[in-house]
């Protein structure tokens, strides 16, 4: 397999993850950067020793040596970037979610099905070893059939709040923020179950803390998917609690302390997931991963550019999920 010139749009915190994964990977290199001054764009490049730096994101896009584009804008401007890569014959992987709405996202997908490009949202957590052996253990019946999902992603992002988080017009509030996960892996775990490719809730109920903007600081949400698997989801950018995934079955529970989203699991480290056995003791599975989420995702995309989807990340997957983030968000009364 021939390498994979990335180009990034944008140059913020997630962009240099990402850059530095790529660094790592097996297929792909970085060939640009583009970010909204062109001071900023040279002072990346320089960080990671990329060729051509641009002061437009239209520009990168103009680049011939650009195959694939790792979109890292705000969320509002995924769609519009995401759409002009395909028009340019570029590759995307879009950082989640990938639009702020559903019907956005079609017309996304709609693009590069036009122009026959590879397009993936950048859930990296679906790469990580530990999601992978989570699903394993469902599909095997390690807990019998199951019935509830436990799942909390929530922070306080204190003094350091980014102006986005509060601001409905950038997509602000923790649903958009870390609120895709818990959709995406209750889900998932409906998915293992029942042995279907993509579930979508039946009902969707919610609450929120709004702010004076109407953006949710943190939410609970509760979905009924198939297989009569009820789903309990918390998140935030306002409020600290036990990040975690619990999953419980007719014969036991499957708990996992510190989910392979989070901060300290992006890069290798080793976590663990509990099985723990309705009449049994804790059984620690230990999970050892060697690469970052961001090499993982770099060369995810190369290995399947030909199928233009990604197994793991369909885009009918990534509908349903947003589809289930539009429910969710309309259940609290976003932006009133």
């Amino acid at each position: 397999m021939t390498q994979l010139r990335w180009g990034l749009v944008a140059a913020g915190s997630i962009a240099a993850d990402f850059a530095a994964g790529v660094e790592r990977s097996k297929h792909g290199v970085l060939e640009a950067v583009a970010a909204r001054s062109a001071d900023r764009a040279r002072e990346f490049a320089t960080r990671f020793d990329i060729p051509k730096a641009y002061g437009s994101y239209a520009d990168l896009l103009a680049d011939p040596d650009v195959d694939a584009v790792y979109i890292a804008t705000p969320h509002p401007m995924h769609a519009e970037w995401a759409i002009r890569a395909a028009e340019a014959g570029k590759h995307v992987l879009c950082e989640k979610p990938l639009t702020v709405t559903a019907p956005e996202a079609e017309k996304v997908i709609d693009a590069a099905r036009r122009h026959d490009v590879f397009l993936m949202e950048a859930f990296m957590y679906r790469l990580h070893p530990q999601t992978r052996r989570l699903v394993e253990l469902i599909e095997c019946g390690a807990i019998g059939e199951i019935r509830a999902v436990d799942v909390t992603f929530s922070y306080s992002s204190g003094a350091n709040d980014a102006p986005r988080l509060a601001d409905p017009a950038l997509g602000g509030g923790g649903i958009l923020d870390v609120g895709c996960y818990c959709t995406s892996l209750a889900r998932l775990v409906a998915q293992a179950a029942t042995g279907t490719e993509v579930v979508e809730p039946t009902t969707v109920t919610g609450m929120a803390r709004l702010s004076e903007r109407g953006v949710d600081e943190y939410a609970m949400g509760l979905l009924r998917l198939p297989g009569d698997i009820i789903a309990q989801l918390s998140c935030g950018f306002r409020l600290t609690q036990d990040d975690h995934i619990r999953v419980y079955g007719t014969t036991g529970q499957l708990s996992v302390p510190k989910p392979a989203w989070l901060p300290k699991m992006r890069q290798p480290a080793a976590s663990q997931i509990v099985l723990t056995p309705e009449n049994g003791e804790p059984e620690v599975i230990e999970i050892e991963a060697t690469q970052s989420v961001f090499t993982r995702e770099a060369d995810h995309v190369a290995t399947h550019l030909a199928q233009r989807q990604a197994p793991e990340l369909t885009w009918a997957e990534t509908l349903a999920n947003m589809r289930t983030l539009d429910r969710w968000r309309a259940a609290v009364g976003y932006g009133g």
